[in-house]
């Protein structure tokens, strides 16, 4: 059994903190409840933890959307992906966990997101894009996610950030404990130089967010502490468990089951997540990290703005061929 008491585990927990976690408060569960589906796309179903009826935008500022596509086994040319369409005033976020897809957009942007990869297309003033088509069969399996923009960035120029898997894998942080750092940084021991280093993902998001992949082996436990300069701006958390069972530390030190497709949102307050995996069963979630905007949302469709007047704008603009005239930076890593 893989515990706090391990002593390699002991060193790792206190190299990854490098404070005291003793005198820590864990964050507590303010809701618990299960991703409904939907069609989305040209049809395709995805379960929808962050952006449904079980969670308001205030809730998950400054997180908008949360879908998870799959895991699903497809022919070849099956799967008819999000043909061309617009969006303005928002961040979407593209992982991939299993299979591939194709992407092109308006800025010229054009290739293959393959298995382990993640896009972040900043649409800010406005981008067109298509995605998900040409898949060549088999599972797939990936997350899409929209982050929203502060006012004064909404009407930015857009941007393009891709990061290939080979650069940023899923590193061992603890015994039985692998992460990957989609934004944000972690510590692990690099094994070939028998040494703790820090991996930071090249990604540079707007607003401040932290997105972590969690891969735990089964009889695992383990407990995410918040950087220490982002913990009173990360007022929001939110996990979402697309793999196996566990359980999550809350009030009055119970632990509390959660499963496949159980979405957990946490309280504000607090320096640490704690977690642990079932005896028999490896657990798989995302873990969110964000500080609110707490500025009004205007959102129809592909747009979410700040006001009606602003919506109406953009759907004049997209009909008028004025959405996507500005060709921003792309980058990838």
């Amino acid at each position: 059994m893989t515990t706090a008491n391990n002593e390699t585990e002991e060193k790792q927990t206190a190299k990854t903190a490098e404070e005291d976690v003793t005198k820590l408060r864990a964050r507590t569960i303010s809701k618990l409840f299960k991703a409904h589906s939907q069609k989305e796309g040209a049809g395709f179903i995805v379960h929808r933890p962050i952006g449904g009826s079980n969670m308001n935008e205030k809730e998950s500022d400054p997180f908008l959307m949360l879908d998870e596509l799959g895991p699903v086994v497809y022919k070849v040319g099956e799967f008819p992906g999000a043909p061309w369409h617009p969006h303005r005033g928002f961040d979407t976020v593209m992982y991939m966990k299993k299979g591939e897809g194709c992407h092109q957009d308006s800025m010229g942007n054009k290739g293959v997101l393959k298995e382990g990869d993640v896009q972040w297309m900043t649409a800010g003033s406005g981008i067109i894009h298509d995605e998900g088509k040409e898949h060549p069969g088999g599972l797939l399996h990936g997350f899409q996610m929209w982050v929203n923009l502060p006012k004064k960035h909404k009407m930015c120029d857009p941007q393009y950030q891709q990061i290939t898997n080979k650069n940023f894998p899923f590193l061992s942080i603890a015994t039985g404990v692998a992460c990957k750092a989609i934004v944000g940084k972690i510590r692990y021991f690099d094994k070939a130089n028998e040494q703790w280093q820090v991996h930071q993902s090249p990604i540079k998001p707007i607003v401040a967010i932290n997105y972590f992949d969690y891969a735990i082996e089964k009889d695992t436990e383990y407990q995410h502490v918040i950087d220490n300069d982002m913990r009173a701006k990360f007022k929001t958390a939110i996990m979402y468990v697309y793999n196996g069972q566990g359980q999550i530390l809350s009030s009055g030190n119970k632990w509390v089951p959660v499963q496949r497709t159980h979405t957990i949102k946490f309280g504000a307050q607090g320096d640490y997540i704690k977690f642990k995996s079932a005896k028999d069963e490896t657990f798989g979630f995302l873990l969110l990290l964000g500080e609110p905007i707490q500025e009004p949302i205007a959102w129809r469709g592909p747009f979410v703005m700040n006001t009606a007047e602003e919506i109406q704008k953009c759907i004049s603009d997209y009909q008028q061929g004025k959405l996507a005239t500005v060709k921003g930076k792309s980058f990838i890593y």
